[in-house]
């Protein structure tokens, strides 16, 4: 029991992992010499160089649904938008304010305050093509007198200003009237670009209108504490105009019935119950049919924020009431595990874990099932059955932080240091600490052959970090 509670310790919810980030090399063309702008490279090393940084001063949000939310979104952009997805990251940051941006190199920055305001997965995709812009079109490099003020300094200026009006972005380097003029032409383009690849990735770019929306009502509500997102903008009421001028046609209902969605409630619960400890969970959802009884869903999305917030026995309530309603419903028994599972009821949670998988079409079985069953095995001393849980899991998300942590553990309790260390180094880059993830990646490699899978696995994963900083 002690063994399984020094386990749960570890586990914050199956959804605490990690920043999900790219895991194949990529490759950047060069720029034509003729180009006055600098080669992407130079772009990748100032962002980097601004990661490190970043990195120093803020704390990114780990849970995995939060992250992986805003990956999937985020990738599928990319690539309507004609781009190379493995050449971007995304990042969540733990803070209040609603800020976005995407800095040289294609590394995006969403504040998870910014994530809370949003109401739908199209307001996201809104939000994040627009930032995808800037960098497609390259707005960092327009003019080479404004590149040579673009220093880490500037750029952390900006996004590193908590809440306050930051200066522009290279407002060091010319007067204010010419940088406003700048930061309208581009902001505008990004805007234009951003209308395109929603259509093009499937989202109703009426979403982006409607986050415009709710930027204006907490501009009007917080003027004093306008951040920084909202300070290097234009006017949200011309956006508006300009946006809807060019959304002449609606999206393509073939390509949005493509698209798997996003469960935002879900992922908003998860965002706005830890982001603060709620002395009742009933005001996270302040407006949902007043008056009403609640039905399966207020049930689920209240045991979830129960959960996140650690009332577990208030959570198996909630999750035994969605169930009643709704008894098929895999995604009820998968939380309903992870309850029983941090009250250390091994029995229950093994039940419920099965009844999920049970009851989950083929192919989709939830990734939670599996951790829970791969945590009870591992409790149990059954090393090689909790190893092919812990796989499951990683099979269907691979960039699963907190599973790839335990088959590492798995594996240098079985005597397999190699790919214990190939595992933790996976963990360590996941869990955004590149330094520790590179030695063990190169332990693995002293400890690899030359030639096999693993090894180009392994060096992939140093090219990567090498090549990204991340």
């Amino acid at each position: 029991m002690k063994k399984i509670a020094s386990l749960m310790t570890a586990l914050v919810f199956f959804l605490t992992a990690c920043a999900t980030l790219s895991t194949r090399p990529t490759q950047s063309a060069p720029a034509p010499e003729t180009e006055r702008r600098p080669t992407p490279d130079r772009g990748k090393e100032l962002g980097k160089q601004f990661l490190v940084e970043a990195r120093k001063q803020y704390r990114f949000v780990k849970d995995q649904e939060v992250v992986n939310a805003v990956n999937q979104v985020g990738r599928r952009l990319v690539t309507a938008a004609g781009a190379d997805p493995d050449a971007f990251h995304f990042f969540v940051v733990k803070e209040v304010q609603p800020n976005a941006f995407a800095i040289p190199g294609g590394y995006v920055f969403v504040f998870d305050g910014l994530l809370a305001k949003l109401n739908s997965e199209e307001e996201l995709a809104g939000v994040l093509a627009h930032e995808i812009g800037h960098v497609t079109h390259n707005h960092f490099f327009k003019d080479d007198a404004k590149v040579n003020a673009l220093t880490l300094a500037t750029i952390a200026a900006i996004l590193l200003s908590k809440g306050q009006a930051a200066a522009p972005t290279i407002a060091i380097a010319a007067g204010t009237a010419a940088q406003l003029q700048f930061s309208r032409e581009n902001e505008e383009e990004a805007d234009a670009s951003a209308i395109q690849t929603l259509k093009k990735a499937g989202y109703d770019p009426r979403g982006m209108l409607h986050f415009f929306q709710t930027l204006m009502a907490y501009e009007t509500i917080n003027r004093v504490e306008i951040p920084a997102y909202l300070s290097t903008h234009p006017g949200l009421e011309n956006r508006i105009h300009l946006v809807e001028l060019r959304m002449d046609r609606p999206v393509d209902g073939k390509l949005q019935s493509l698209r798997k969605p996003v469960d935002w409630e879900r992922v908003q619960t998860v965002i706005q119950a830890k982001s603060r400890i709620w002395q009742d969970v009933a005001q996270l959802f302040p407006t949902r049919r007043p008056g009403a009884a609640p039905d399966e869903r207020d049930h689920y999305l209240t045991g979830l924020a129960y959960l996140m917030t650690d009332r577990v026995a208030d959570a198996i309530a909630e999750y035994q009431a969605a169930l009643a309603a709704s008894p098929d419903n895999p995604v009820y028994h998968a939380d309903l595990a992870t309850a029983y599972l941090k009250s250390q009821d091994i029995e229950r949670a093994r039940a419920e874990a099965v009844e999920s998988l049970k009851r989950s079409r083929p192919g989709e079985e939830l990734p939670s099932a599996y951790l829970v069953l791969g945590i009870l095995e591992e409790h149990a001393g059954r090393l090689d059955e909790a190893l092919h849980q812990y796989k499951e899991v990683i099979r269907r998300d691979p960039d699963h932080a907190f599973s790839h942590y335990h088959v590492g553990q798995v594996y240098f309790q079985t005597g397999n240091p190699l790919e214990g260390a190939y595992h933790t180094g996976r963990y360590l880059r996941l869990n955004l600490e590149p330094e520790a993830a590179l030695r063990e990646f190169k332990r693995a490699q002293h400890l690899s052959s030359k030639n096999d899978d693993l090894a180009r696995m392994i060096r992939e994963q140093m090219d990567q970090i090498i090549a990204a900083g991340i």
